[in-house]
């Protein structure tokens, strides 16, 4: 094979990696390059905390899960294994009023998969990382990133824990 052959078909090859990676990395980028409505920027302007923070309580829908949950915790360092007991109640920001509805309703028809992201949730804490309010509000922050994640929205503002026991 003379060396223009082979150079055309080693540019032809890293032409099609090329596009390839660019194609795969716009199909993944695309849930982060995707324009937000004004209430999830409002919501993403500052950090989560402090953007839940400053939404009035009556901005804020509440969706309950309608029993408690009760699991076991990741084992910890003292090699015992716990269990922990926890009812939730799921915030959505209201203040977008053409979406807020849909995902008050998604929440409350699928249950079930919200239920299952907080049990993968408290399977990933230890006794020692829940019994402190610090730990708590940590478990609260990583159930509602999860639930923005799996439902794709930023209206899900706040994850209020209503009792939380741990034995």
């Amino acid at each position: 094979m003379d060396k223009s052959k082979l150079l055309s078909i080693v540019i032809i090859a890293l032409l099609v990696v090329l596009i390839g990676a660019v194609g795969t990395a716009l199909f993944f980028g695309y849930r982060y390059l995707k324009p937000l409505s004004a209430g999830e920027q409002n919501l993403t302007q500052n950090s989560g905390a402090e953007s839940d923070v400053a939404l009035k309580l009556e901005e804020i829908d509440k969706v309950p899960l309608s029993s408690e949950i009760t699991t076991n915790l990741m084992t910890g360092d003292d090699g015992v294994e716990h269990y922990v007991k926890v009812q939730l109640t799921i915030g959505v920001n209201n203040t977008d009023k053409k979406k807020s509805p849909g995902i008050v309703e998604s929440l409350a028809a699928n249950e079930s998969v919200t239920r299952d992201i907080v049990l993968s949730v408290l399977h990933n804490h230890t006794y020692e990382d829940l019994r402190t309010p610090s730990g708590q509000e940590l478990l609260k922050d990583n159930i509602k990133a999860r639930l923005r994640e799996e439902y794709d929205t930023y209206l899900i503002c706040q994850v209020y824990i209503s009792d939380l026991v741990l034995s």
